[in-house]
């Protein structure tokens, strides 16, 4: 066997296998013996029939199928022991030539660990990002969606104020033609909590249970439903149920739901959550910082099988979100004005950045003589790095 190597794009090789015709027929030769083993033939033992007797009754096909399997494992054997480099990723096989009787070229292509060369990552500095103090409007806000998620209905008779709780069942039209993603039986708002369509509640507020409703409102030029937006909508609406909220008070029973003795912890134990949820989104955002200008000193070539493992997990991850919550892929994507061509195209300048700064990482950890086994190694590693980039 004689095997050369040639070096391709985008951290790509491929080897090619050239197989002398005596070899060749040697393969062939060692194909009858392990298919005479698997082959039963009247008046002999398993194994025991004569070559020539075996290979008359063997398909042609199968016989050069046995024998080209047995040439690949042999040259792979060769290569993957003598190569330099090694795969990241199953090769592609294809057979040149593979015949008896004459010489066969096999031909072995795979992407393999490309070479990192970095920037000085030690310079980069991802600086600080403010912390915005958490005051009482905020903890206040979060008390009373609490307080509202805790409360109590009481029907009312009376008209539906501010702070009211209402069912509306509606049915939406642009131009005459009834939109079912208009359309709602039995829908719940607290009114003045800005779930709705700015206009929306406007209609609602001061009218009665079993009161019928039709009037038109614009939606805005910016909504996310591109057919929605800047258009005139027409409801006809009806008033199904009002309800009147009664709040729980702020006292210790009010904490306790919550794990707290009193109203007092309650109210730190928010506070504090807020700000924790603050620092949390400011180390993400001095994370990005630090990648993004990490991802600029890389220099690398980024291997293809690579890269479409990380858009095939992009694509996985999307689809398992449209069926957790039944949408149709078509519908969603009309809706936000884009394409699966569009969206691929994004998950591939994302999966290059994530493959380079991986690689990069990588580069960093031997610098560092820190073995990165885990997706969790890799991570505590960027946050030290982060930290210490202030």
């Amino acid at each position: 066997m004689d095997i050369t190597h040639t070096t391709l794009p985008k951290s790509r090789v491929r080897y090619t296998v050239t197989i002398p015709e005596t070899e060749v027929a040697e393969f062939f030769t060692e194909a009858v013996a392990t298919l005479a083993a698997k082959t039963k033939l009247p008046g002999f033992r398993p194994g025991k029939a004569p070559a020539d007797v075996v290979r008359a009754r063997l398909d042609v096909d199968e016989l050069r199928e046995e024998a080209y399997s047995l040439a690949t494992r042999v040259a792979w054997q060769k290569i993957a022991q003598d190569s330099p480099v090694l795969p990241i990723e199953d090769p592609a096989v294809e057979v040149e030539a593979f015949s008896e009787g004459s010489a066969g070229t096999l031909t072995f292509a795979f992407d393999v660990r490309p070479a990192v060369t970095l920037g000085d990552w030690k310079k980069i500095k991802s600086g600080s990002v403010s912390v915005e103090s958490v005051g009482d409007t905020e903890v206040n806000d979060v008390i009373e969606s609490l307080r509202r998620a805790h409360a109590k209905t009481l029907v009312k008779v009376g008209a539906a104020e501010k702070g009211d709780k209402v069912e509306v069942s509606f049915a939406g039209s642009i131009g005459g033609v009834r939109k079912d993603k208009l359309t709602a039986q039995k829908f719940g708002l607290i009114l003045g909590a800005g779930a709705v369509v700015p206009g929306f509640e406007d209609h609602v507020i001061g009218a009665k249970r079993g009161e019928k409703k039709a009037f038109s409102i614009p939606f805005p030029a910016d909504h996310f439903d591109k057919e929605l937006a800047g258009q005139n909508i027409d409801f006809a609406l009806t008033i199904d149920e009002v309800f009147q909220l009664v709040l729980p008070e702020k006292d210790a029973s009010f904490a306790e739901t919550f794990g707290h003795k009193t109203f007092d912890e309650l109210y730190a134990a928010v506070k504090e959550d807020l700000i924790r949820h603050k620092e949390d989104e400011a180390k993400v955002q001095r994370k990005a910082k630090w990648l993004a200008e990490f991802d600029k000193i890389v220099k690398t070539e980024v291997p293809e099988s690579l890269v479409k493992s990380e858009v095939a997990r992009s694509q996985e991850a999307w689809q398992a979100f449209l069926q957790e919550r039944q949408l149709n892929p078509k519908d969603w994507l009309e809706k936000r004005g884009t394409t699966i061509e569009k969206m691929v195209e994004d998950w591939t300048k994302a999966a290059e950045s994530s493959v380079r700064i991986g690689l990069g990482l990588a580069e960093v950890a031997k610098e560092l003589g820190r073995e990165l086994t885990s997706d969790e190694d890799y991570q505590t590693m960027l946050d030290e790095l982060v930290d210490q980039s202030k």
